[in-house]
């Protein structure tokens, strides 16, 4: 192994330069050098990309910001894990547009799907989505509505149908009846969510609504207005603000339930990730359009931060 790696760092708003940094070393008990071979564009690291937040800190810092990840163990600090083990899951510390990277075991699992690389990497949003089910409970034929159709919108229809949802609408203003045809909805809307949220009939109110946006307090100030009394809003889409002023008095008077979905137990949920996607191995190709080479990083980011119809996950590809 060489002293050196490559790495991109982030000067500007969806550019990049690449640069050789040292191949780090780990620093501690259960943690893993791992080498890169798949990474994918996760919304939490858009801000980022577009200049605007900075993830742990650091700005300009090589490797970010990229956290979701597919490599090869080089060498290892856990006993669970051995050179050579192809490993699935988190980069630690949100770096990992890089050649070598440092996680914890804890973090990542072994691969266990038979697929490529890029498409491993969807154990990974697979996992977050467990967490957000965890946090549900049953759902026993309870109606669902999903803000935002993007891939994480489309995952979620299908995991709510798994977990026992009843009727699925999903509220987005791109057209997605492309991207959602033969998945579980039972309505796609092409509205904007303050739209559907002023507009919506008691009868149409859904038990639970899971806002998969982040990034602003409005789409879960809609999904607050537009839940059935007694209802749940789940927010997993990333919040850039520490502060969110939402509709507390109208929530409040009827009974509803607002909660988060931050995953926690990082193993245990992309093992439960990959018996699923071993059950249904079409699940990740559908998921995943774009795969990119490494040397595209900027136009990757670029994209993400303009989705469109027929894009739904981007993965790039050492």
């Amino acid at each position: 192994m060489t002293d050196t790696t490559w790495a991109y760092r982030l000067t500007a708003p969806f550019q990049f330069e690449r640069v050789e940094v040292p191949v780090p070393s780990t620093a501690g008990p259960g943690e893993l050098l791992v080498e890169l071979t798949a990474g994918a564009v996760c919304g939490s690291d858009l801000p980022f990309a577009r200049g605007a937040l900075v993830p742990a800190g650091g700005a300009g810092q090589p490797g970010r910001p990229m956290h979701e990840v597919v490599g090869i163990v080089r060498a290892s600090e856990h006993s669970d894990f051995a050179p050579g083990d192809e490993v699935v899951g988190w980069a630690s510390n949100w770096d990992a547009l890089r050649g070598f990277f440092v996680t914890h075991g804890s973090q990542v699992a072994k691969v266990r799907t038979s697929t490529t690389a890029p498409l491993a990497t969807v154990a990974q949003s697979v996992a977050c989505l467990m967490t957000v089910f965890d946090r549900l409970g049953p759902l026993d034929g309870r109606s669902v509505g999903i803000i935002g159709v993007g891939p994480f919108g489309l995952m979620t229809s299908i995991l709510a149908k798994h977990f026992g949802a009843g009727r699925i609408t999903g509220v987005d203003p791109l057209d997605r009846r492309a991207d959602a045809e033969g998945l579980p909805f039972d309505g796609l809307l092409r509205l904007n969510s303050r739209v559907w949220a002023e507009d919506i009939t008691d009868a149409d109110r859904p038990d639970i609504v899971i806002e998969m946006v982040g990034h602003q307090p409005s789409t879960v100030a809609d999904g607050m207005n537009a839940v059935a009394k007694g209802g749940t809003v789940l927010a997993f889409g990333v919040p850039d603000d520490d502060w969110y002023a939402l509709p507390m008095r109208s929530f409040f008077r009827r009974n509803g339930t607002l909660i988060t979905g931050v995953t926690t137990h990082h193993r245990d949920t992309l093992e439960r990730a990959q018996d699923y996607l071993i059950d249904n191995p079409w699940f990740a190709e559908r998921i995943v359009t774009d795969v990119v080479p490494i040397e595209n990083v900027g136009d990757a980011f670029h994209a993400a931060c303009h989705p469109k119809p027929g894009q739904r996950k981007i993965v790039l590809s050492v």
